[in-house]
């Protein structure tokens, strides 16, 4: 067992520059056509404010001490379902110290919590009798090696049940970051804590490969009746962008009702083939966050720059845009290790003036306030 001693406040030092996927060759996707359209409102931001840790050591769910992933999904009874991609399991010391003991690869949680403000520390584990959190995703082991990772990216509520986009990560190294994305999957549920069934398209659980869309980064479940999906990839070595598929709630878990954004900006065309899918949004993470904000009047994009490490925000005027330049929220500093910024938009308040986001540092999701002026 061993021991890591961290900073006052802050969590332990991981290498989250080495959790980028490695480079694989992609399809040409056609680019995104450039139609004359409202231009996306400015954005004017009057405050952001950190309020706090999401997981609080001294009082987490026993042996949790630091998780990455955070999106959260609205349950409509004051509760939100969270994915997290890996969970670290460990031991609180006084003064400071936590015994790292190891890491649980695709988990959820349940945060009982109508506010931001008061949720640090009330995540409940999909764990078993001990308490020991639970992978949420796994398959047949006559079909998947041991070197197999499923990731729950984002997901959604429907009538039909629970759906969570995964990432399925093979390992090529004894290292914790030894892994490269294979394509994505999804996975339903009747309940939000599971037990979640992977479905297939054929014979296969992936629904896209590793050459496509990582469809998953982001999703909206939109007024319109579309859910939207999101999925990176990689536009050339070294530069990601985003892609757009759409498909009704209902049938979800039909591989062949899915449909992508392919390039008329202004009427939205979207072809049956993903390899027929347009470009949305360049220089994108793996992961970000897409709403609808009703006090801005569009569609609200929120991420982390891989360059800078600031937390950046893009509007719209439709879910495929074309999306505005960027805005900086927050600043990261480099030893600060941020990753994976994403807005929490089941808390928002005020028509959408106030928001709330999350951010890893360290691995330890902090959560932050966003107001926006009144006249946007």
């Amino acid at each position: 067992m061993k021991i890591f001693r961290f900073f006052p406040g802050l969590f332990f030092l991981v290498p989250v520059g080495l959790m980028a996927e490695t480079p694989k060759a992609v399809k040409s996707f056609a680019p995104a056509a450039q139609v004359a359209v409202s231009p996306a409102p400015a954005l004017n931001i009057l405050s952001v404010k950190e309020i706090g840790p999401l997981l609080s050591l001294r009082r987490s769910s026993y042996p949790v001490v630091g998780q990455a992933g955070n999106y959260s999904v609205a349950l409509g009874d004051g509760r939100t379902l969270w994915l997290l991609n890996n969970i670290w399991t460990g031991e609180f010391k006084e003064k400071g110290e936590v015994a790292l003991w190891g890491m649980i690869e695709g988990g959820m949680a349940i945060l009982s919590a109508t506010s931001p403000y008061t949720a640090s520390g009330a995540l409940s584990y999909v764990a078993d009798e001990n308490k020991w959190p639970l992978p949420v995703c796994s398959a047949d082991f006559a079909e998947y090696a041991p070197i197999r990772k499923f990731w729950p990216r984002a997901g959604v509520k429907t009538e039909s049940g629970y759906y969570a986009y995964y990432s399925i990560m093979n390992n090529f190294g004894p290292g914790a970051y030894d892994y490269f994305r294979v394509g994505q999957g999804l996975a339903v549920a009747e309940k939000p804590d599971g037990p979640y069934r992977l479905l297939k398209k054929g014979a296969s659980y992936f629904l896209w490969t590793d050459i496509e869309p990582s469809f998953g980064s982001a999703l909206l479940l939109d007024q319109d009746g579309w859910l939207y999906i999101y999925g990176r990839y990689a536009a050339e070595p070294g530069k990601y962008s985003a892609a757009l598929a759409r498909v009704r709630p209902e049938k979800a878990g039909e591989p062949d009702a899915y449909s992508y954004y392919s390039a008329d900006v202004s009427s939205g065309s979207w072809a049956g083939d993903v390899g027929d899918a347009a470009t949305v949004m360049e220089n994108m993470p793996e992961e970000f966050s897409v709403s609808y904000n009703e006090h801005l009047k569009a569609y609200l994009a929120l991420y982390q720059d891989a360059e800078t490490g600031a937390v950046q925000l893009r509007t719209a005027q439709y879910p495929w845009g074309p999306w505005s330049g960027p805005k900086t929220a927050l600043p990261c500093k480099k030893e600060e290790y941020c990753f994976g910024a994403k807005e929490q938009a089941a808390f928002s308040s005020e028509g959408g003036k106030k928001i709330f986001f999350t951010i890893e540092k360290k691995n330890m999701p902090y959560f932050y306030e966003l107001v926006f002026s009144q006249n946007p």
